[in-house]
């Protein structure tokens, strides 16, 4: 599993599986993820304020919100593309550094607000 070359140790992503492996559990991840955001979709204009009733269409506020998601979320793969391309630099560990200030920005969020999301 792990070879060494020059001074880098390098671990196979894989560690052995193989592309069937691979390839069924990417396309199971990806299935699963396009019929949960369906469902998300449907919750999130069900559960929306009845104040934002009149103003927006409860179902274009979903597919806005949705529409950001994916726009921040290919921001954050297109920028660990610049940060992993460097040696180094595992991509797939690169990835997730984009969200850590978004946790920290969601937490600081949840902690200000905590009081008016009791129910």
């Amino acid at each position: 599993i792990l070879s060494t070359s020059n001074l880098f140790t390098f671990v196979h992503s894989d560690w052995g599986a193989g592309t069937y492996v691979y390839l069924t559990s990417l396309s199971a991840i990806f299935i699963g993820t396009i019929v949960m955001e369906g469902v998300n979709t449907s919750l999130m204009s069900k559960s929306a304020p009845k104040e934002l009733d009149g103003f927006f269409n409860m179902g274009l506020l979903a597919t806005l919100v949705g529409s950001i998601g994916r726009v921040v979320g290919d921001s954050m793969i297109t920028f660990s593309v610049f940060v992993g391309s460097a040696p180094l630099h595992d991509f797939v560990s690169v990835t997730f550094l984009p969200l850590v200030p978004l946790i920290a920005v969601g937490y600081w969020l949840l902690k200000r607000n905590y009081n008016d999301l009791l129910i």
